[in-house]
């Protein structure tokens, strides 16, 4: 082998080493491209759950406004209650209250549902202006059952449990 069949395996060789570099430098672009893309995919994936939680708190949001605001209108329609009412509840904090909420009929204890001083519910059997059908004995709220049972829950838990 003389000293220009070296030289060309030597060329060879380079053009050879540089074309597996440039080819090694063009996958780690696809490689870092591709982790790029799957950060960018889990944060908007981040994102529209999120988006998703904060609909869903709006939405449990605006139904207790909706039902503070009918507790509210039947307060207003009915006025100050008697104190019968008070007498009747013989200040058991655990006495039995039935309460049916568009047809189905929920029992709860009176201290469950005074569980959250500052709720509605606290408020309505604290101040005996929400009367019991003389009939049935049932307090009625006329609003849709479907989500009445995890509020229930969680006056008495304290907590949701994501079912709503």
């Amino acid at each position: 082998m003389n000293l220009s069949d070296v030289r060309e395996a030597v060329e060879k060789a380079v053009s050879m080493m540089t074309s597996l570099w440039y080819e090694l430098e063009a996958r780690e672009k696809q490689i870092v491209e591709t982790e790029l893309r799957h950060s960018e995919i889990d944060t908007m994936h981040e994102l529209t759950l999120k988006k998703e939680e904060d609909k869903l708190i709006a939405k449990f949001a605006q139904k207790e406004n909706e039902f503070n605001n009918m507790i509210l209108k039947h307060q207003h329609e009915f006025g100050k209650s008697s104190s019968r009412n008070q007498e009747g509840d013989g200040d058991s904090s655990s006495s039995l209250i039935r309460l049916n909420v568009g047809g189905t009929v929920f029992t709860t204890t009176k201290s469950t549902l005074m569980m959250s001083p500052d709720s509605f519910f606290s408020g309505m059997v604290s101040s005996g202006v929400w009367e019991p059908d003389t009939e049935t004995g049932e307090y009625f709220i006329d609003r849709d059952p479907q989500f009445f049972k995890e509020i229930l829950n969680y006056l008495r838990q304290g907590k949701l449990d994501g079912n709503l």
